[in-house]
């Protein structure tokens, strides 16, 4: 297998021409993988769905001989190499479990990452933007099944087939038995917080995913520019509110207003004031439905239950102060704090890698995240420029957030946008873009 990689040349000047690519990569596994995001939630096995798709895209692109790795592709690439190293420092069977189900997250991530890249000629912009619009939809409706039926879980799932000793660790249940939502009793509520999370095992889970996903649903909407598309996603933001409201999570709202105030401040930079009036007006009408609704209060509620701003702090100070003590390799695994009940190394997906992959992984995860957003930059239409708040939101995000169950996405709207921008010919990465329906490298 032959593989290309762009780095001899100015990045300003690297152009990739697709048409010299006689192999096809078949688009079913991405399209299987996003469309089929439901089916795999049912039967428990979203989690591992991107593993499970990662095997046919690897033998694809083992078949057709010949990879082209973009700039921006190969930290990826490095981090989940260097992950293995940081095995050695796995101290128990439990974590070593952990860890193959992490790394082989992470290296479907991978995968996925690179697919999407050599397979620009069978999967266009507008199949992927429009199959995360379709997860979007479905993160909002699990939004409703959360308010409506707290209390229930999925059971018929391929949990019925694990072994009890597996499903006695409280998290892999959490996986393959998934709530529709995460009931939270903490000592002085007077009630329980019955919070949505469906078709996540925790509501920081759909909060973080309606951040990162719904700028992408707005590019979405704008890449096809239509009064339909436009009509729909206005009904889909509406329709997020009640279940954004009743899950009070404040990451949802900051990575949300991250974005919004990112497309705001580069409309600004570039004069275009007509786009720039459309997106602050919408942005204020949805802030005021949100502050009259009720949203404040719940937050404010569950705050004075719940202080976690300061339980956070002082973990990451720990959590920090240990990686000095293994600062190459980590320790492989989150392990337990010294001082919380929560474990050290969790919190944020920055902790985490820093946390088990030492301050090597954290340099190279930086690098993937502000390495993409720094070469897609230019990000040369509205289109582009809310899938590329998208990767902002999903950087700030992770100082607080995990975000092992929203790599695909992140890495699907990363992959197109580097391919894109160093495609010899894009209609895409255009100030004025072409319609991109059927759009196929020449």
């Amino acid at each position: 297998m032959t593989i290309t990689a762009l780095h001899r040349i100015p990045l300003s000047r690297e152009r990739i021409d697709y048409s010299a690519d006689l192999y096809r990569l078949p688009a079913w596994p991405v399209l299987a993988l996003l469309w089929g995001m439901p089916l795999w939630w049912a039967s428990g096995l979203l989690a591992f769905s991107s593993i499970i798709l990662a095997v046919p895209m690897l033998a694809f692109l083992i078949q057709r001989g010949r990879v082209t790795l973009v700039p921006g592709v190969l930290p990826w690439v490095a981090f989940v190499v260097w992950m293995l190293p940081c095995a050695l420092m796995l101290d128990s069977l439990s974590r070593v479990l952990g860890f193959t189900v992490r790394f082989s997250q992470f290296a479907a991530a991978a995968v996925v990452l690179v697919y999407i890249v050599n397979a620009r000629r069978s999967i266009s912009v507008r199949n992927v933007l429009s199959a995360l619009t379709f997860i979007w939809v479905f993160v909002i409706i699990g939004g409703y099944l959360g308010m409506l039926f707290p209390t229930t879980s999925l059971t018929f799932t391929v949990g019925q087939l694990l072994p009890s000793s597996i499903l006695q660790n409280e998290y892999a249940s959490d996986l393959v038995f998934p709530a529709f939502s995460d009931i939270q009793t903490p000592y002085g509520a007077d009630q329980p917080f019955m919070r949505p999370s469906a078709p996540f095992s925790y509501t920081n889970g759909w909060g973080a995913a309606m951040a990162i996903l719904t700028p992408i649903a707005i590019a979405g909407a704008i890449e096809r520019r239509t009064a339909r598309a436009a009509v729909w996603l206005m009904l889909g933001l509406l329709a997020a509110v009640p279940p954004a409201i009743a899950t009070t999570n404040r990451g949802l709202f900051v990575g949300l207003a991250a974005a919004v105030a990112y497309v705001l401040f580069r409309l600004c930079l570039r004069g275009k004031w007509l786009p720039f009036l459309w997106v602050g007006s919408l942005s204020l009408v949805l802030f005021l439905i949100l502050s009259m609704s009720g949203l404040i209060s719940g937050i404010m509620e569950r705050q004075d239950t719940v202080d976690t701003i300061d339980g956070r702090g002082s973990l990451y100070e720990e959590t920090f102060t240990r990686t000095l003590l293994s600062p190459i390799l980590g320790y492989g695994a989150p392990r337990p704090s010294f001082t919380h009940e929560i474990t050290a190394g969790t919190q944020g997906m920055i902790w985490t890698v820093m946390f088990s992959f030492g301050f090597v992984g954290l340099f190279l995860f930086a690098l993937v995240m502000l390495g993409g957003i720094a070469r897609t930059w230019a990000a040369p239409n509205l289109a582009s420029l809310w899938m590329h708040s998208a990767l902002v939101t999903a950087t700030i995000l992770s100082v607080f957030y995990g975000l092992e169950n929203h790599l695909i996405p992140i890495f699907l709207v990363l992959g197109v946008m580097l391919r894109e921008r160093y495609a010899e010919h894009s209609s895409f990465w255009r100030t004025h873009p072409r319609s991109m329906g059927a759009h196929r490298a020449p």
